[in-house]
């Protein structure tokens, strides 16, 4: 139970229900995951079981949606589930959209969408706009690797695909976007289609997951906390470093490629934590209880 499921969340339902539902099946209490996706958008969802929680933090992989934009139209979610507060005339061509998307490639700032999970003096956005209170959001940095328009099936709404740093909120992508253009836009589809080497392909829906659970096959679908950060380069120690390392005690490490990189920590047999090179040491940063 210490590992990583990815679900394909389904349509109008809340990540935290997600994990309600999957707590419940498995009957497990440590249960988290790895970036929020909202209650209308589908796609990938990284949830981690048991010990595989601590790696959460680790696995800060780049995303890649899908995802549609209405023009002409602004709501006050950002998205289709909001009411609408704005209209334009002014529809973009296609070839003006291109234009405009290649000023979001690289280091982006971005404000959140006022109905976001952001906290504003200790109080969630989407608590304060659905009272109606008057706030600011901070604009925050993230990155955006790719954004393509994939075309259209009519003249207000268009496809794009966006490859980004986690963090990025795609419907103040389609906010600013309309923005630059001189009109209005939202969102109204969204899908998570991959994070870091997770792919469609590795998913499976939770009713098909619960089933699994029922006939105990569910452990074919699981991921290790190993194979998900196969991205962080690899140290392998012997059972006596092994012991100092769950202790809490570093040990020396000389590699000019990694000076302050973290590192997965393992013996022959087993994963052991996540360490950080530092001064000719690796110093535990995370230790896992497999």
């Amino acid at each position: 139970m210490n590992s990583w499921i990815f679900i394909d969340k389904p349509k109008d339902i809340t990540s935290f229900k997600v994990i309600q539902r999957l707590r419940k099946i498995l009957n497990i209490k440590k249960i988290g995951h790895a970036g929020t996706l909202d209650p209308f958008a589908t796609g990938i969802l990284a949830i981690a079981l048991g010990e595989a929680t601590k790696s959460i933090k680790y696995f800060n992989q780049y995303k890649v949606y899908k995802f549609n934009v209405i023009f002409g139209e602004s709501k006050d979610t950002d998205d289709i589930t909001g009411n609408t507060i704005d209209k334009s005339n002014i529809i973009p061509t296609r070839k003006e959209i291109d234009q405009c998307l290649k000023t979001f490639i690289g280091k982006h700032s971005q404000v959140p969408p006022q109905y976001s999970a952001v906290k504003v003096n200790g109080k969630r956005a989407y608590k304060l706009a659905r009272n109606n209170q008057n706030f600011q959001i901070q604009a925050k940095d993230v990155f955006i690797k790719s954004l393509e328009c994939l075309g259209t099936n009519n003249n207000k709404e268009f496809s794009f695909k966006m490859e980004c740093s986690t963090g990025t909120y795609v419907r103040s992508i389609a906010r600013d976007l309309g923005k630059m253009l001189r009109t209005c836009a939202y969102v109204s589809q969204l899908r998570r289609v991959k994070i870091g080497r997770i792919e469609e392909k590795d998913i499976i829906l939770l009713d098909k997951f619960e089933e699994l659970v029922h006939i105990g096959d569910h452990f074919e679908v699981m991921h290790s906390i190993r194979d998900v950060l196969d991205d962080i380069p690899a140290v392998l120690i012997n059972q006596e470093l092994s012991h100092k390392f769950q202790n809490g005690l570093s040990f020396e490490y000389h590699n000019k490629k990694s000076k302050t990189d973290y590192l997965l920590i393992e013996t022959k047999t087993k994963f052991v934590g996540i360490g950080k090179a530092i001064d000719g040491k690796i110093r535990p940063v995370r230790v896992f209880n497999l």
